[in-house]
């Protein structure tokens, strides 16, 4: 079925927790708003270090008082941002065929203000007008209840069930242009017409975006055989379950769930008409897969023969609202999942599904593989599974800006197992046991073969850490940075520095002045922070390590953290210099690949256990870079040859850094 944005719930305190990125989701508006309602009081953060995380009562209780009307100001731009919204998703459309004639369809629903139900009924009995299934049908005989000649068995009693549950009155006579207009052959109309109507607001909210059509089709080819006994726990409208149906012979061997009632009627109607010729009733059910599966009543079958699935392929909701009583039973339930993410419960629901040495394909937010809140499920699929292969996909949902990947897993314990990762026209193996010692199993896919020798080498000297070794701070967040922050210096105001002025070693010129009045600002951190006699000041947006040493106890806004070391014996500068290097940059790219500089990235870059006499070289260096003296290309050398690199290696960093 899909997704909504990734990353969900974390546990802080024992109580559920969102942050921004799902707040705004649950909220239906943009990550800016989240900050501006911060900013008004609207909303409280958890606190200065965990800024931007929100208790799930405090924005359940938001929500609740919009929909009630009971901020009127809010409630304008929460509705106005995403709820009337609506997209044609024409990337689920295979190759742009018919596109045109699809959308007048949309178009005459939304200028007639035709009932969704409704209007999906008549568009599907025109389909089986098309597939020679019924042989005439009227808006008339649709009122007036009549008989209706369709060939198959199961098809007539899903369309006679259908239409016994809409109202009369709602089907009117100048409907019938749904009934005759020109339907483009697509594998799964009904489906694109179902996406098209939803409201984005509510696609996000349930996490429904449906698969591209292309994306589907190569996931059945590699895994689905005449055979297979394949399944979707989260179908939609059954664009996985329609791809399986042309290479899978039996219907009866093809599996779906969805919790959407209207998106199982149409994925039912769509495998009944993929297969008119058979007598069957389809395996697809509306459930909930998560907490229905397994109860010996899904598919009226035993748990044996549900739990030996060859296949399973699915893009799983991301970042689903539990309510707090499914909250409970999930956590009851799924006792190894703390993250309270959707996705996270389907893939293990589904390799518990899995016969042994089956296959699983989901389509999942590329977070998945390094973001720590989902160590959990990265812990289970390393312990559980082999994966077979890693698929950047980039962008693929249309107004969803969150990368996406494709994951490929087979049941059973990994043994030396190779994961194939592939990247465009890129394509290499990395050895999956590798991933088990990292921090937070993080999947660093980024590193390729001879990546992770150059890593390997670096960790493998002699080393120590920042973890729970340093003082970190947030920059200063004002509540108002009109009534606070001043372009020019004035009596009382001294510079607070931004993200973008903070360079390698030093900082900028400073564009804003601030007079420090730390009880006035909405946030901000211990005075002694921004005071300390040394401290290194890093952006906080980047794709890059940037760190400036800073011995003035300069101030900063909130997209310029603060770090301060607390290695006895273990100089800041030498730490600046590490950090700021070639080959650090490249350790960063390939093991998180992330634009954010988190502290716990910085806080599992290795600080290497040198002699006094390279310290104090590395230091003279830095000092020189400070006062303008040195190159840095002079220190980034030396670093890379304490490492003992070879040239090969040397250069490639440098390549990689270009």
């Amino acid at each position: 079925m899909a997704n909504g944005f990734a990353k969900n719930l974390v546990a802080y305190n024992n109580e559920a927790v969102l942050n921004i990125e799902r707040a705004a989701t649950f909220l239906g508006i943009s990550t800016a708003t989240v900050r501006n309602w911060v900013k008004c009081g609207y909303l409280q953060t958890l606190g200065e270090s965990t800024k931007y995380f929100f208790h799930k009562n405090d924005v359940e209780d938001i929500k609740s008082k919009i929909l009630n009307g009971g901020l009127g100001k809010l409630n304008k731009r929460a509705n106005k941002a995403k709820a009337d919204r609506t997209f044609i998703p024409d990337e689920y459309i295979e190759n742009g065929a018919g596109l045109e004639k699809l959308n007048a369809i949309v178009e005459f629903v939304k200028s007639h203000d035709v009932d969704l139900f409704s209007a999906l009924l008549l568009v599907s009995l025109n389909l089986l007008k098309k597939e020679k299934i019924i042989s005439s049908i009227s808006t008339a005989d649709i009122v007036q209840r009549k008989d209706l000649s369709i060939t198959n068995r199961q098809i007539k009693e899903e369309i006679k069930a259908w239409i016994s549950e809409i109202s009369i009155n709602s089907i009117k006579e100048n409907y019938s242009f749904l009934l005759d207009c020109d339907i483009p052959r697509q594998r799964d109309i009904l489906g694109f017409l179902y996406q098209s109507f939803l409201i984005e607001g509510q696609k996000s909210q349930i996490g429904s975006y449906y698969t591209p059509s292309g994306i589907v089709d190569k996931i059945i080819a590699e895994y689905a055989k005449k055979d297979s006994k394949i399944l979707d726990p989260c179908c939609g409208t059954g664009q996985f379950l329609l791809a399986a149906s042309d290479v899978i012979e039996n219907p009866l061997n093809i599996y779906g769930i969805d919790f959407d009632q209207i998106a199982v009627r149409i994925a039912r109607l769509n495998i009944l008409i993929r297969f008119k010729n058979k007598d069957f009733t389809p395996n697809i059910v509306c459930k909930n897969t998560l907490f229905d599966i397994g109860n010996y009543d899904l598919f009226s079958l035993n748990d044996e023969n549900i739990r030996c699935f060859d296949a399973i392929a699915t893009n799983p909701p991301w970042g689903v609202h539990f309510s707090k009583t499914d909250s409970r039973k999930l956590k009851k339930l799924y006792p190894t999942i703390s993250s309270f993410e959707s996705f996270s419960y389907f893939l293990k629901k589904s390799i518990d599904l899995l016969r042994d040495d089956g296959i699983i394909s989901f389509i999942l937010p590329e977070s998945i593989l390094n973001v720590r809140t989902h160590k959990d499920i990265r812990e289970i699929i390393l312990k559980n599974t082999q994966i077979k292969k890693i698929v950047c996909l980039n962008r693929i949902f249309k107004n969803v800006f969150t990368p996406v990947i494709r994951l490929d897993l087979k049941k059973g314990q990994s043994k030396n197992n190779k994961v194939k990762i592939e990247k465009g026209n890129e394509s290499y193996e990395v050895e999956q046991n590798r991933w088990l010692s990292n921090k937070d199993f993080i999947f660093d896919i980024h590193a390729s073969g001879f990546d992770a020798e150059i890593i390997d080498k670096v960790y493998r000297m002699k080393n120590i850490t920042l973890e729970n070794k340093a003082d970190w701070a947030l920059g200063i967040v004002t509540g108002n940075n009109k009534q606070f922050i001043s372009s020019e210096p004035g009596k009382g105001f001294e510079p607070v520095y931004k993200g973008k002025e903070v360079e390698k070693f030093i900082l900028d010129s400073p564009s804003s002045f601030i007079q420090f009045t730390p009880g006035k600002f909405q946030q901000v951190a211990p005075t002694e922070k921004y005071r300390a006699k040394e401290k290194l000041i890093y952006r906080f947006i980047s794709k890059y390590l940037v760190f400036a040493y800073d011995d003035k106890q300069q101030l900063t806004l909130n997209s310029a953290n603060i770090v301060t070391p607390r290695i006895p014996n273990y100089p800041i500068k030498v730490i600046a210099a590490l950090l700021n290097s070639s080959l650090y940059q490249f350790i960063f790219q390939k093991k998180f690949s992330s634009i954010k500089v988190l502290r716990s990235h910085i806080e599992q870059m290795p600080l290497p256990l040198w002699n006094k006499e390279t310290f104090s070289e590395i230091i003279k260096m830095v000092v020189e870079i400070i006062e303008g003296k040195c190159c840095f290309e002079e220190l980034d050398n030396y670093i890379m040859e304490k490492f003992n690199l070879s040239s090969k290696e040397r250069n490639y960093i440098r390549e990689f850094g270009k």
